[in-house]
């Protein structure tokens, strides 16, 4: 959208005239979604954010996938005198948000506690993609949860098709549209293992379950061989080779992992 287009929807415009002025004085249009207004803001006070599995691609968080910003102030009224943020704020309390219970309780009621940054996300729900993520860059929305692990190599085993399956296994039945439920305590029962690996997996592209393994999703899955795509399988032998299991037993897991993501997707539309 062109600023000659919203200017005049731009609540505290001021005497700016172009959008180059606006980015040289450290400045962001942000739109209020709920009220088609935008507001100016100044770009230190707007933060990346997850909300979905959806905007990210690869297993490492890139800022360019993500689509939305959070508002982190950490900041008293007297110290934010002269910024347009400080506007935002009291238009704020004219609608009243400050009297709500999640925000009148905090010291600053625009001031959202300082996550520390997750070095590892994983998600609520899961749909045919199953991965967890790196991330150095964004704080995450409430049905992601943060994980700050002693050792990153983790991610290795949080990736593995077998990681997969547990949660297929052990998680909570599927609600909605056939999404596979994860609470705090069901990670909590799953199996972990620790593994030392020297391959890149950072930039992996997370893709459907069953093109990572090379199935079709509308035949039997009993009725194809396991196909992994290189990248998936050179993650999988990883954890494969430290457990030892034979080439007929890894073909199991893929073979189970994506029957259990199959059933539970064909059962959501059925019902």
């Amino acid at each position: 959208m062109k600023f000659s287009e919203i200017k005049h929807k731009i609540k505290n415009l001021g005497n700016f005239r172009s959008l180059k002025e606006i980015k040289k004085a450290g400045l962001r249009i942000v739109r209020n979604t709920a009220t088609g207004d935008y507001w100016l803001i100044e770009e230190e006070f707007l933060k990346p954010v997850i909300k979905s599995p959806r905007e990210l691609k690869t297993i490492l968080v890139k800022p360019d996938d993500l689509k939305f910003k959070v508002l982190m102030v950490d900041k008293s009224k007297k110290e934010l005198k002269g910024k347009k943020v400080l506007d935002y704020i009291e238009w704020g309390e004219k609608q009243g948000f400050h009297k709500r219970p999640t925000c009148k309780s905090r010291k600053w009621w625009w001031c959202l506690d300082c996550q520390k940054l997750p070095m590892i996300i994983a998600f609520m729900f899961e749909d045919e993609r199953k991965f967890s993520c790196f991330n150095n860059c964004a704080y995450v929305d409430a049905a992601i949860y943060t994980i700050y692990p002693s050792d990153v190599k983790i991610l290795c085993f949080l990736n593995s098709t077998l990681f997969a399956l547990f949660k297929e296994i052990l998680a909570r039945p599927p609600e909605g549209l056939g999404a596979l439920q994860l609470k705090i305590y069901d990670f909590e029962k799953l199996p972990c293992i620790l593994l030392n690996y020297d391959i890149n997996i950072l930039n992996y592209f997370s893709q459907s379950i069953f093109t990572e393994l090379g199935f079709d999703p509308d035949k039997p899955i009993r009725e194809q061989e396991p196909n992994p795509l290189p990248d998936r399988k050179a993650l999988d032998d990883i954890v494969f080779d430290a457990l030892g299991l034979t080439e007929e037993e890894r073909k199991e897991v893929y073979w189970a992992v994506a029957e259990l993501v199959q059933n539970r997707l064909k059962k959501a539309t059925s019902v």
